[in-house]
């Protein structure tokens, strides 16, 4: 027959392996929490990244558009020599109807 001891020391034992589960219960569910977390921290990282780059191509395109606005303007500056040469030279422009 066991004793009252054998009997309280197969119960702690019972309890040990109780507490264990449990911690890894909750262990298991930090993990899924960190899991989750880092997740939407990637999720917002690479909505910045985009939002950056969307910025970049923004920027891009402003500079483009200003470096044609001078190409532009340089464009009509010499088409308006021209056309004074010609006037004073009494060339007729081929190109103009």
């Amino acid at each position: 027959m066991t004793d009252n001891n054998d009997i309280l020391k197969a119960i702690e034992s019972i309890k040990k392996d109780m507490a264990t589960t449990s911690n890894l219960e909750v262990i298991q569910k930090d993990l899924q929490d960190a899991k989750q977390s880092q997740a939407q921290t990637n999720t917002a990282l690479e909505a910045l990244a985009a939002g950056q780059k969307d910025q970049a191509t923004k920027a891009d395109i402003h500079r483009l558009e200003q470096k044609i606005d001078k190409v532009d303007k340089h464009v009509k500056s010499h088409e308006s020599r021209i056309d004074n040469l010609e006037d004073e030279a009494g060339l007729p422009n081929p190109h103009k109807n």
